[in-house]
């Protein structure tokens, strides 16, 4: 009995340190597929002037095994006193796939929308497709980078329509500066094929700092550059804001 006992023991022992780390998996619940992440900004300034100045957008993000959906939302809009000084609103998806295990090279779809009256457009559609790739993937610091092509079509204010066949370069710089606060620098430049001196350059530098699990503090500036703008209507747009993200 004594040997029974004690050849037992050993195996019961053996038996619970592999039973053990299968019971505690089969307890934590399976990685959502899904995240969204809502940006929301105000200003308001009151005395001498009156002025105000409120932004919103949504990120949504959904990973099959073999694709990635992307989809944004957004608007802004300011005022002073009881005049509009600026308003714009955005939407678009993003559908990104694979060509590698190890997901470093991808094809991707994307197409946007957007109505900006004060930079000389009702509407404008941007649709293009191509290929990126991650040039790099370390712990602290992520580069990638797409080339693709497609079509731009603007419906201008007091100007002829614009449409053109475009291509895209884009890359997006994040750095992981601790636990709790990243920088990241997007830029993303745009041709026109019937008209190189009407090209389109975007930037976004931010720096995002985590308050709590789902809180977040965004200090941002935006560029964004029209080779050849509608007639009275200025190069450049420029945004400084300080937004809170809200995470799911």
């Amino acid at each position: 009995m004594r040997l029974l006992k004690s050849t037992l023991s050993p195996a019961l022992l053996l038996f619970g340190a592999v039973l053990m780390p299968l019971i505690a998996a089969a307890d934590e619940p399976p990685a959502k597929p899904w995240k969204d992440a809502g940006e929301f900004s105000l200003l308001s300034t009151n005395g001498n002037s009156k002025a105000t100045s409120t932004a919103a957008k949504n990120t949504f993000n959904y990973k099959w095994p073999k694709a990635a959906l992307e989809l944004i939302a957004g608007g802004m809009g300011s005022s002073s006193g009881n005049t509009v000084t600026a308003e714009q609103y955005n939407a678009s998806e993003k559908v990104t796939y694979p060509l590698d295990l190890a997901q470093k090279n991808y094809v991707y779809e994307k197409f946007g929308w957007d109505r900006n009256r004060f930079a000389g457009y009702r509407n404008r559609w941007d649709g293009s497709v191509g290929y990126g790739r991650q040039l790099l993937d370390l712990p602290s610091d992520k580069l990638i980078s797409e080339v693709g092509a497609g079509y731009i079509n603007e419906e201008r204010i007091n100007a002829p329509h614009n449409d053109f066949l475009s291509g895209r370069l884009y890359g997006k710089y994040t750095h992981i500066l601790s636990k709790t606060a990243q920088f990241s620098q997007d830029a993303e430049y745009l041709h026109d094929f019937s008209d190189s001196r009407d090209y389109r350059l975007n930037t976004e530098t931010a720096l995002i700092a985590s308050l709590s699990t789902h809180l977040s503090l965004k200090a941002s500036y935006k560029w964004n550059r029209v080779g050849k703008p509608p007639p009275g209507i200025g190069k450049d747009d420029t945004t400084t804001s300080v937004a809170l993200i809200v995470n799911y």
